[in-house]
């Protein structure tokens, strides 16, 4: 059986620059460095990569279970999620997924549609919202960008039509699909 040498000239089995860091794999897993070397997040996860190269990002996944951290490698938030699909192209909109119900955050990490939809998908010059009452609901990319931070103490019953209840004052061009 090959036994992999992890001398100093070997350290990494992996090094892939990005713009603002660097992705390393080191025994198996992944952290990320600065560009001077410097380590933003140590080699202990299973997958990591940039959210958005703008305002530096990283999503790494631990286990099963993906959390999003600055350049500094501090959690944005306490959050853990079971998937993230950055949706390239959307202002640097990813589409997250906790619990079966999936959400949209801003290109800042900031939930701005919560995990309460059946489905999310990007539709022409917007997304299309699918709830679990089989409604849809379209949202324009300038809609989107629009949208304020989600609190995270809102009531159960608030977040059951969020576009309907919360988000309505920023919304003017709502289309509802049957």
């Amino acid at each position: 059986m090959f036994e992999p040498n992890y001398d100093s000239r070997n350290k990494y089995q992996y090094i892939g620059f990005l713009p603002n860091s660097v992705r390393i794999k080191e025994h198996g897993l992944w952290g990320m460095n600065d560009l001077d070397g410097n380590e933003i997040l140590t080699s202990q996860f299973m997958e990591v990569f940039t959210l958005s190269a703008g305002n530096r990002l990283i999503a790494a996944r631990e286990g099963s279970f993906w959390q999003i951290f600055n350049l500094k490698g501090d959690p944005i938030n306490n959050e853990k999620y079971d998937s993230l699909y950055p949706f390239y192209g959307m202002f640097g909109m990813t589409k997250i997924q906790k619990n079966g119900k999936y959400g949209l955050l801003n290109k800042m990490g900031k939930v701005i549609i919560p995990t309460a939809y059946r489905k999310i998908e990007k539709f022409g010059k917007g997304i299309v919202l699918h709830n679990f009452d089989l409604s849809t609901e379209f949202i324009t990319r300038k809609e989107l960008l629009q949208l304020p931070e989600i609190r995270h103490d809102l009531k159960n019953e608030q977040i059951k039509s969020p576009i309907k209840n919360i988000l309505k004052t920023k919304i003017t061009n709502k289309h509802k699909f049957y």
